[in-house]
């Protein structure tokens, strides 16, 4: 076991929970993870290194999502509730618009937080990410 690799995922897992806070850091965590994977030799290090850039690519994907579905639902209704066109549909889509907004990416940063969290653990432990 490389204990520069151990210590390399290890920063990329505290990376990622700080991440969970402020997005841009994730971003520093993968590029580290992706420089890590050429390194490892040891195959339970390499399930956690995929673990990390999986982490990372499910983090943006949803966050990229969230982007798409904002603009694409919320400009039309605030469109229409300013154009005086307050129909009970577009308040409804609206409503149920920011509750989603809301659930999303709070479940996202506890996805990022606990995955994290998890599998530091268990890199401390010295054990795989099985189905990672």
């Amino acid at each position: 076991m490389s204990s520069k690799s151990v210590e390399n995922l290890r920063i990329v897992y505290i990376l990622y929970m700080v991440g969970a806070f402020v997005g841009a850091i994730m971003f520093v965590g993968v590029i580290l993870a992706y420089i890590e994977r050429g390194r490892i030799t040891d195959h339970w290090l390499e399930s956690h290194v995929e673990k990390q850039i999986r982490i990372f690519w499910i983090w943006l994907v949803v966050l990229i999502v969230i982007t798409v579905g904002a603009f694409a639902l919320f400009f039309p209704a605030v469109f229409a509730v300013s154009s005086g066109d307050i129909a009970v549909g577009v308040l409804a889509g609206l409503g149920v618009f920011i509750v989603i907004a809301m659930l999303i990416p709070l479940g996202l940063f506890l996805y990022v937080l606990i995955s994290s969290i998890q599998s530091l653990r268990r890199l401390d432990r010295g054990e795989w990410i099985e189905g990672f």
